[in-house]
């Protein structure tokens, strides 16, 4: 029952991050604004531009 319950939360999760991944690539494609992303996909964003910022320092 444990491992049902864990595999079933992992699957919601993962389906939530794969979306919020595809909308970050449409926003790097300029095909999104900013605005219109979800909060999931605008932190993936801030954690991609930040990390892009340190490296280059």
């Amino acid at each position: 029952m444990a491992h049902e319950k864990n595999f079933k939360a992992w699957k919601r999760h993962h389906r939530r991050r794969k979306s919020a991944k595809a909308k970050m690539k449409l926003y790097e494609g300029g095909k999104l604004a900013h605005d219109q992303l979800p909060a999931l996909a605008k932190e993936f964003v801030a954690r991609k531009r930040r990390f892009l910022l340190k490296s280059a320092s």
